[in-house]
């Protein structure tokens, strides 16, 4: 959501149970009533309930963003969500361990070529990931 103040917000504000997570502000120049010029703060912010952590402003945040794409149908999230899935199942690197991953970089990544290819797969997976989040 959005909001504007004369003063700085604070980060964090606590109220009845949720700590509303204040972010992006930015001082701006508005006109009061008679047309002067004078100093605000905008800023969006998201609601928290219970213990504010790092995954719960996360996850506030991109559920922000996904409200605010008005331009979708049922069937194309449906079809993103899908793809994505897909694309890292197929990937034959998505049940290596670190391990696993090293050796085969060191096996199968030998030339230019192999390297180009080996991008190309990597790119799709990271791709399919970001789409699966609704990153992208």
């Amino acid at each position: 959501m959005r909001a504007q103040s004369d003063t700085i917000p604070e980060r964090f504000i606590k109220s009845k149970g949720k700590t509303q997570f204040n972010y992006n502000i930015h001082q701006v120049t508005i006109e009061d009533l008679e047309g002067s010029p004078r100093t605000a703060y905008e800023y969006d912010y998201v609601e928290i309930e219970g213990k504010v952590t790092k995954a719960k402003i996360l996850a506030a945040l991109q559920a922000t963003e996904l409200e605010e794409i008005e331009d979708f149908t049922p069937e194309e999230a449906e079809s993103t969500y899908n793809e994505a899935k897909e694309a890292i199942n197929l990937s034959d690197i998505s049940k290596l361990t670190f391990n696993q991953l090293d050796t085969y970089i060191d096996n199968n990544v030998t030339d230019l070529a192999s390297a180009k290819l080996y991008l190309k797969k990597l790119s799709k997976v990271v791709l399919a990931m970001l789409k699966r989040q609704n990153w992208g």
